[in-house]
């Protein structure tokens, strides 16, 4: 459990803080949903300058070496500022491809932002290894993938997508150029902002294969399942805040609602909420960076902190009344990612199913 963060990490945090309370306001990111990019690419640059992407990654790949914990602090603390998702998505492709290959040499492109990957994982179908068809085929040395992959983040703004794929029995990865001949990408807009797409890629060839097991990609899962479970307690930090200062000056009935017993309620929900909320994050980030074996806890926390940060972000809006609806508002980016990020990345169906098989066994 990490009740508290380190003198490294409060100071990381302090420095991030500081530049996203400079560098983004909604009017910047309204402007920026609608431009190609999704984001500024001098903000970009600067973010990867100060050595973000790769904070997690090794050393000798440009990397910062850290763990998975202190990763984890980074993004927790880049949602709380609303840091663009595309460079957001950086820090998580980097972090999968390193779990996979410390040694890659795509790695050092990827920490210094000078390329962009994107993570083909999950299938029309379903997440489910077993049932995926996309697949490998080839000699050795002349490897081609056939299939579909859906809901690719940053699917065409990437320069090599990593796609996880069969090959026989077993699970298998690949590196593929988004620009080779027989990749298709179809463009969607995600409902937090974050530009996806569906994938096709036929007999399109393989740059590189990275030798995996079912066991690499539950690591890589349960990773980017932490890394959702810090997004989400960054972004219930900063709603509570956000809704504890509006409550205190807004004022109806010729006085602040503040002072309304209902709203102290419903302000005192939110904190526990987010205490809760935190803690089970947390409490499964170490555990994940300890590498502890998967139990029902990380379920639980699964099950619980996605839904808590709508809960806390539907609260929030009955709160602020309309302004928290209108578009320019810091609000609405913050809700549209708490159901973005349960959809993508703390499904609560599979974890329910999950903690109640345990239950029952």
């Amino acid at each position: 459990m990490r009740p508290e963060p380190t003198g490294e990490q409060r100071e990381l945090q302090e420095a991030v803080r500081g530049l996203l309370s400079r560098e983004v306001d909604p009017d910047r990111l309204l402007r920026w949903e609608n431009e190609p990019a999704a984001c500024d690419p001098v903000l970009a640059r600067t973010v990867a300058e100060l050595g973000w992407i790769g904070l997690g990654l090794p050393t000798a790949s440009g990397g910062g070496g850290a763990d998975l914990s202190d990763v984890a602090c980074l993004v927790e603390e880049c949602a709380r500022g609303l840091l663009p998702r595309p460079l957001l998505g950086a820090i998580r492709s980097a972090d999968a491809l390193a779990t996979l290959d410390p040694a890659d040499p795509l790695l050092p492109d990827l920490a210094s932002g000078r390329g962009r990957l994107a993570l083909a994982l999950d299938e029309p179908g379903g997440r489910d290894p077993r049932g995926w068809k996309t697949a490998l085929s080839g000699p050795r040395g002349a490897r081609v993938v056939d299939g579909e992959k859906a809901y690719v983040p940053d699917a065409e703004g990437s320069d090599v997508h990593l796609v996880a794929a069969r090959d026989g029995g077993s699970t298998a990865f690949a590196l593929v150029d988004r620009r080779t001949p027989g990749v298709s990408v179809q463009a969607l807009r995600g409902f937090g902002g974050d530009r996806q797409g569906h994938v096709g890629y036929r007999a399109a060839a393989v740059l590189r294969e990275i030798a995996a097991t079912d066991e690499a990609l539950a690591r890589v899962q349960r990773r980017q399942a932490a890394l959702a479970l810090a997004e989400m307690t960054g972004g219930m930090a900063a709603v509570l805040e956000m809704t504890v200062e509006y409550v205190k000056m807004r004022e109806q009935f010729g006085q602040k609602i503040a002072v309304f017993q209902a709203v102290r309620h419903q302000v005192a929900d939110m904190g526990t909420t987010f205490t809760a909320a935190r803690h089970l994050a947390w409490q499964t980030i170490t555990r994940i960076a300890a590498g502890a074996p998967r139990d029902v806890e990380e379920a639980s926390a699964i099950a619980w902190v996605g839904q808590a940060f709508k809960r806390v972000c539907w609260t929030a809006h009955h709160l602020h009344g309309g302004a928290g609806f209108v578009v320019e508002h810091r609000l609405r980016f913050h809700g549209e990612r708490a159901q973005s990020l349960c959809i993508r990345w703390a499904p609560e169906a599979p974890a329910l199913r999950e903690i109640a098989a345990a239950l029952l066994d």
